[in-house]
């Protein structure tokens, strides 16, 4: 475990802009390769992707920074689909139940995914507001507001419209090792790649709704193990992060309402779906 906790520090250390987030990763590293989490091919993988990003954001060459970005992605794209070699993640629940009507469930600590975090962010700084934590300047209208609160209420009910889960109220006594592993490792990893980084490269390139529109599809295609229906309330979840960090401007709030709809879904229906 120590080998998360050092990841996870990191994660918290760069999300609040600070420079110290270098030595917990190297120790992160360090830890991973003396634990097998990573062989020395697996630390070779994560390391070139991070290198490429720090190399590609000093380029001023515009075919230079392309094919440095592309070659992120890339990178990336390997990780989220967990493909490389020499990566083992840790297993924490094999197959545990929500609930009476939920199918099993199976979650590992990730190590690969997470690290898309840092190159992107290398990549791109200013996914990240410089008052990220400070929600106090954040200025939703009313209207704003019941987009986001009436989003995280009936997406849910439409998941259930579509049978794509029932309602089971429950608490299983994992909750807390999902909490952390779905916030740190997975929401901040997804955030700051279709919001932070695709999103907000197609807003400099297209309108806001369209940018926001094509970063939620390509974020519910990734769910595509679901099934296509799952895929289309992933996608509007998406419109929802996506429309949370366009008004707020603050990838943090992207985050947590990510977080609160997965929390939910795991609290009041069946998870990850029915039997």
């Amino acid at each position: 475990m120590l080998v998360w906790l050092l990841l996870a520090i990191s994660v918290g250390c760069i999300l609040t802009k600070t420079t110290s987030w270098r030595i917990p990763l190297i120790l992160t590293l360090i830890a991973a390769v003396a634990f097998n989490a990573l062989t020395i091919i697996g630390a070779i993988i994560v390391i070139s992707g991070i290198a490429i990003a720090s190399l590609t954001a000093r380029q001023h060459t515009k075919s230079l920074i392309y094919i440095g970005h592309a070659a992120v992605i890339l990178w990336a794209v390997g990780l989220i689909i967990h493909i490389y070699p020499g990566i083992n993640n840790l297993l924490v629940l094999d197959k545990v139940i929500s609930g009476p009507l939920s199918r099993p469930f199976t979650l590992y600590f990730n190590i690969d995914k997470p690290m898309l975090i840092f190159a992107l962010l290398i990549l791109v700084p200013n996914i990240l507001s410089n008052n990220e934590y400070n929600w106090r300047d954040i200025s939703l209208s009313f209207t704003q507001k019941i987009i986001i609160g009436g989003g995280l209420i009936t997406l849910p009910l439409l998941a259930w419209a579509l049978q794509l889960v029932k309602p089971e109220l429950t608490l299983p006594s994992w909750w807390w090792i999902f909490a952390i592993n779905n916030l740190i490792f997975t929401c901040v990893a997804e955030e700051v790649l279709f919001r932070g980084y695709i999103q907000g490269f197609l807003c400099k390139k297209l309108s806001a709704p369209i940018a926001i529109i094509i970063a939620s599809i390509l974020f519910g295609l990734v769910h595509f193990a679901g099934g296509p229906l799952f895929i289309i309330i992933a996608t509007l979840a998406g419109v929802l992060y996506g429309l949370s960090y366009y008004w707020t401007r603050k990838i943090t709030v992207a985050i947590v309402v990510h977080f609160a709809f997965n929390l939910l879904h795991l609290v009041f229906f069946t998870y990850p779906l029915p039997l």
